[in-house]
This record gives structure tokens, sequence and C-alpha cells, in this order.
């Protein structure tokens, strides 16, 4: 009876629990500029918007970063010539780990892509080979060597049509297991720099200040001592 009991729970973790109806989105939020074998994640603050390229499957899944409501939203499919294609999709949790996964009728090519939450420091974990592009919001840089992160090191940096800084990496996985960007205005290093600068220069006032207070009160001292010997 507890084999019985321990084999339903197995199953159960195995096979996960599916999430209630998703409302699809509108493929038009998105950029879907036709590269293949990639995953593209565009970084925008507080949200991910990602996009998948998939070739011939009826099945496909995605790691999420958590369970929340928001986290997951607006799936679209879309194929080679720019056509929606229907499809079912659930977010379902397989031993600990959240994924939403997309079911076609049929096999299925072209773009998956769908919105999750986000911030200034993402990390994704790796589970297929491939390439992987991360572009960063306008004006915003990974490539700080005091303020940024970028691991593993990106193969290529290079700038898009709209000014943002795009990560390339050629098939990471199975070599790295995740890839994570923390990025930053480009500004910052800048402005961080005039911060100590400035926090510099009033700390040089205070000491001065402290300096002369302390001299001003030796010599008071002395004048007092000279007067008293008299």
């Amino acid at each position: 009876m507890k084999s019985y009991l321990i084999l339903i729970l197995l199953s159960f973790l195995a096979a996960g629990c599916i999430a209630p109806e998703i409302q699809t989105g509108n493929p038009s939020e998105y950029e879907l500029p036709g590269l293949e074998n990639t995953t593209i994640f565009y970084l925008n603050f507080s949200s991910v918007q990602v996009v998948d390229n998939v070739v011939n499957t009826t099945s496909v899944a995605f790691i999420l970063q958590d369970n929340t409501e928001a986290n997951f939203r607006n799936p679209v499919a879309v194929d080679y010539s720019g056509k929606n294609v229907s499809f079912n999709v659930s977010k379902e949790v397989i031993f600990g780990k959240v994924f939403a996964r997309f079911e076609f009728n049929s096999p299925f090519t072209g773009f998956v892509a769908f919105t999750e939450s986000g911030s200034q420091d993402f990390n994704y974990p790796l589970t297929k080979n491939g390439s992987i592009r991360v572009v960063l919001p306008v004006n915003y840089t990974a490539g700080s060597a005091f303020l940024g992160v970028s691991q593993p090191k990106p193969d290529n940096i290079t700038i898009d049509a709209s000014g943002r800084e795009v990560l390339v990496w050629e098939k990471p996985y199975p070599a790295h297991k995740s890839i994570r960007v923390k990025y930053i205005h480009k500004d910052a290093p800048t402005l961080l720099f005039y911060f100590f600068f400035t926090l510099f220069i009033f700390a040089a006032m205070v000491m001065g200040y402290y300096y002369l207070s302390l001299n001003a009160l030796k010599k008071k001292r002395s004048l007092m001592e000279k007067d008293v010997r008299k």
C-alpha cells in the first residue's frame, strides 16, 4: 500500500500541475526578426519579452522565473509567413520548476513569444543548445567592468538599428547552464564618479574645518597658559 502511494506521488510530481487557461496576446506587441535556432530576450526593467524559433514541433516548453499570476502573459505563435497559428498554452510545475508549455495541433515551424516579469538583474537557465540574444533597453549597457555583469562573457556585442546593445552567445549550452545579465544606464559610471568626487570634496572640507578648528583651539590654549604663568 505504501509503495502504491509513493508511486502515485512520483507520477504527480513528474506530470506537474496545469494552470488555468491563459489569454493569448497580440503578435504586433513583439519583434519577430526571423532568426533561426535563436532565442531572443528583450529586457525592459520590470518585464522580459521572449521570442523563440521552433522547428517542426507539436510541443515546446520554457522555464519561467517564478509562479506569480503576472509572470507569464500574452503568448503568441506566428509562422514564417507572418500568419497567426492556433495553440494551447498552460503553466506546469515539475519538480519545483515552473514551465510554460505551448501545444500545437500539427507540427509547427515559426516563432513563439510571451512576456514574463523581470528586473535589471536578468538570470535565465539554459535547457537547450542554440544561439541566445539579449537585447537591452536604449542607453543601457552590461559592458561596464565596474557595475555591469555578463556571465558567461558574450561571444559578440552589437548595436541594433534602434541603438540598443545586443549581447550574443553562440550555442552556450551545455558548457554553461545559465546566462546572467545585470545592466545599468550608460551614464551610471560617470554619475557614480561625480558622486564619489563630491563626497571626497565634502570630506576634505570637513577635515580642513576640523584641522583649522583644532589649531585655533591649540593657539587659544597656549595663550591661556601664558596668561596663567604671568
